[in-house]
């Protein structure tokens, strides 16, 4: 569910051009991505305060399950360490008003966190620009929202930090709200790297001059696109069947999977080759290699498992068993040890980029083109998939396993420049 507010048209503060059009945007994403969503626009002080009510007594009712969204376009200050929302009745000449003029960031997640839910994701697109006149006293101390401590159950972004004005856009909307449509259509991210992403986006659109920030207490993971289910064992076993056009291995897929899907496609082509009068092999523990021959191809854990399952005395078996053992181990290291983020995220990659070849330009701590290329060459070097077009630990952990006898410099390099179009940046190598 998802309560959406822009407010543009204020009676006393400056207005603001692209707040009604960034909440239609965010709504109408979140509608795509499955939300039941309300829209509000140029809402007073008394009508934000009984929106938010009603959205958590519905949020209530519905149970623990669902994932609620208050998503906030408009004027937002600081003030002392507190955040606030402004409706457009408001009229705010010192710190003294807010309080009575504005909404409390922190009220709204504490109703939100109280409604029972596990998962509540405040994302404020507020500060927009600086809403008192030139030379006013209160605009030092009041631009920007400072970090907030943890609301249990609640998620939440700010578009930019605390005595910075965010951008209001010359496009029709804010650099903030644009990177974030754009990111949570992204499938598989979780909600922690959606944010990174529209951070690095509104950093590099800004030219560094705004940085969103979060501030997390949720303990279970969300995605506003869930990633793709693991391929099942009788859809990995069609798809190696296809591949070598084993017939026997259709007849054990329709053997093991007999009320699948898959198993009904092999059926028909077995009696496709029946009538055609195509000689076949008697299904036998032999295939067990092509399988596993297949699984290496793959490289997962539940790809191993579906040899080991298919063939379980077979010598096969015991190789496949190993591999998704050794697999599965990586994973656990993968996960242990130091965590970086940020430059120092960025610093580190690019060592490992220059200990491999891979990088070329100079070590200018800020993921540029060059260090793009270079990640992107460095995934060539490895059989490990990882996001070569953005700063991840799972890349850092990839570079690191590389030998640097085994680096770039042993790439044979096309004469003419590869280019591929990621986020409306072209990355060439």
């Amino acid at each position: 569910m998802a309560l959406v507010v822009g407010n543009a048209n204020y009676a006393r503060l400056r207005p603001l051009e692209n707040p009604g059009k960034d909440a239609d945007l965010i709504a109408e994403r979140l509608r795509q991505l499955g939300f039941e969503v309300t829209l509000k626009t140029n809402r007073d002080l008394k009508a934000m305060g009984e929106d938010v009510e009603a959205f958590a007594q519905v949020i209530k009712q519905r149970g623990p399950d669902v994932v609620s969204v208050f998503y906030y376009a408009g004027h937002g200050l600081e003030s002392d360490g507190l955040n606030y929302l402004v409706p457009v009745d408001a009229d705010i000449k010192r710190k003294a008003d807010l309080a009575g003029h504005a909404v409390s960031v922190k009220r709204i997640a504490d109703r939100l966190s109280s409604a029972g839910n596990r998962v509540n994701i405040l994302i404020l697109d507020a500060c927009r620009d600086n809403p008192f006149p030139a030379g006013a006293s209160t605009a030092n101390g009041l631009l920007g929202l400072a970090p907030m401590g943890a609301v249990y159950g609640a998620f939440i972004a700010s578009a930019t930090g605390s005595g910075k004005a965010a951008f209001d856009g010359d496009n029709g909307h804010s650099p903030y709200t644009l990177a974030l449509a754009q990111a949570m259509s992204a499938p598989g991210e979780k909600l922690e790297d959606v944010f990174k992403s529209v951070r690095r986006q509104v950093r590099l659109a800004t030219a560094e001059q705004q940085i969103p920030w979060e501030s997390t207490s949720i303990e279970t993971d969300f995605y506003f696109v869930p990633p793709a289910p693991p391929p099942s064992q009788a859809t990995q076993l069609l798809a190696a069947a296809t591949e070598t056009d084993n017939l026997a291995l259709f007849e054990l897929l329709a053997d093991r999977f007999p009320d699948s899907e898959e198993a009904a496609r092999a059926r028909k082509i077995l009696e496709q080759r029946r009538a055609a009068a195509v000689d076949r092999k008697p299904p036998d523990a032999s295939n067990a290699a092509e399988v596993l021959a297949r699984a290496r191809q793959v490289r997962t854990p539940e790809a191993f498992d579906l040899v080991a399952s298919l063939f379980p005395d077979a010598p096969e078996a015991a190789e496949a068993r190993a591999l998704a053992s050794r697999l599965r181990e990586a994973v656990v290291l993968d996960s242990a040890g130091p965590s970086f983020e940020g430059r120092e995220l960025i610093a580190r990659l690019q060592d490992e980029l220059t200990r491999l070849g891979c990088l070329s330009g100079p070590l200018s701590g800020s993921f540029d083109p060059s260090t793009v290329g270079g990640l992107r060459r460095a995934s060539l070097l490895t059989d490990e998939h990882y996001l070569w077009y953005r700063p991840t630990m799972a890349a850092l952990r990839a570079l690191k396993k590389i030998d640097a006898k085994e680096g770039c410099a042993r790439q044979r390099i096309a004469a003419g420049p590869r280019c591929q179009r990621i986020n409306n940046e072209d990355y060439c190598q």
